[in-house]
């Protein structure tokens, strides 16, 4: 990985920056200087195109805010998607190498990353659904603990606030869970 430099203020235009402006540039082993006006991101500091798109998959999954289920299934299906071409990528690479190139560690490479591919999909369909178990209100209460009949309905409505305040919460909780989930599926996928 190439090392960044932050310069504060440049000494003379250059592609991204004008003289006097702040701008990061990096300089991989082999290939000319990179310029950017923000930090680079991890799937820019590679020149390995698998790399750099599980990074950049990565990045896309931590850019999402996700609120209810259906953020969270449409998010689990672009990732999915997006695997499945990686994955085609690694196979189509390694099906045109030559037989005898296949069992040399740059196919066993592959293979590896088909395979971490396909266990990231796997793990990320097995990503449980929401479920809330609300608690009623007769369960929580006896008709014995109110005084008449305009108690019991102020403390039904408060128990249905107090139950949708709950079920709310906890589907936030579970969806920044799943998504960490993934992140850490396609994680680890850099093999």
């Amino acid at each position: 990985m190439p090392r960044v430099h932050h310069v504060k203020s440049a000494r003379k235009d250059n592609p991204v920056a004008k003289k006097g402006e702040s701008y990061y540039w990096w300089k991989f082993r082999y290939g000319g200087k990179r310029y950017s006006k923000t930090p680079p991101k991890p799937s820019q500091l590679t020149q390995s195109p698998y790399f750099s798109s599980i990074r950049s998959l990565v990045e896309m999954i931590e850019e999402q805010e996700v609120r209810d289920e259906d953020m969270l299934n449409d998010l689990k299906e672009q990732v999915r998607d997006e695997l499945e071409s990686i994955q085609s990528e690694c196979q189509d690479s390694l099906d045109n190498m030559p037989d005898a190139l296949q069992y040399s560690p740059t196919g066993e490479l592959l293979q590896e990353r088909i395979d971490a591919c396909d266990s990231a999909i796997s793990d990320i369909d097995m990503i449980d659904e929401f479920e809330f178990e609300e608690e009623s209100f007769e369960d929580k209460y006896d008709e014995d603990d109110f005084e008449d009949d305009k108690e019991r309905e102020e403390m039904r409505d408060q128990h249905e606030g107090d139950e949708d305040s709950r079920r709310e919460q906890e589907l936030i909780e579970w969806c920044e869970s799943s998504v960490s989930e993934m992140i850490e599926y396609v994680s680890n996928c850099e093999v």
